[in-house]
């Protein structure tokens, strides 16, 4: 696999990087975290009551970029936001329907426009458009398509919750 923007698995085996969430009672719950993921959802200190929803609210994620352009919304003065921006998401114990593999999602801003283009503005959005299609193509893509490879490799199906769980320490 390749490196991505500076992340991703090195040419060599990457150390396998994990979070955990512990209970006040001594259970700990641990789990693979993706090497593109930015944060760490770990936790300590959990009443067990909570440790399933605590589980449900992990989230992994990576920013993937956007387009960042001046977007008015009603009567205000036009300010630069991101638009389109791209994010790669998991969540491993999410709820029925959430998908339990890597995804992109793309944040599209409602009810924000992007106004007064004259034609050198049009061909400027366009050349932005474009830009964002390719880093998505040969980008964000390959990206994604190594995540599910990676979180389909180390990523335990098992009841985390069970007691003698191998993703039960």
């Amino acid at each position: 696999m390749t490196r991505f923007d500076g992340h991703g698995p090195a040419s060599t085996a990457p150390s396998v990087r994990t979070w955990a969430v512990s209970t006040t009672s001594g259970e700990v719950v641990r789990g693979y975290l993706p090497w593109w993921a930015e944060d760490d959802p770990s936790r300590t200190g959990v009443r067990p009551e909570r440790l399933h929803l605590e589980l449900a609210a992990i989230g992994h994620q990576a920013n993937r970029g956007g387009l960042i352009v001046p977007v008015t919304q009603g009567v205000d003065p036009a300010t630069d936001a991101g638009v389109l921006v791209a994010t790669i998401d998991c969540r491993p114990f999410g709820e029925d329907g959430d998908p339990e593999l890597p995804v992109v999602n793309v944040q599209v801003v409602d009810d924000w426009w992007i106004t007064d283009l004259d034609p050198a503005g049009v061909a400027d959005l366009g050349r932005r458009l474009r830009a964002l299609a390719d880093h998505l193509t040969h980008s964000v893509a390959p990206e994604l398509a190594a995540a599910r490879e990676d979180w389909a490799e180390r990523h335990r199906t098992d009841d985390p919750t069970a007691g003698d769980s191998p993703a039960t320490a």
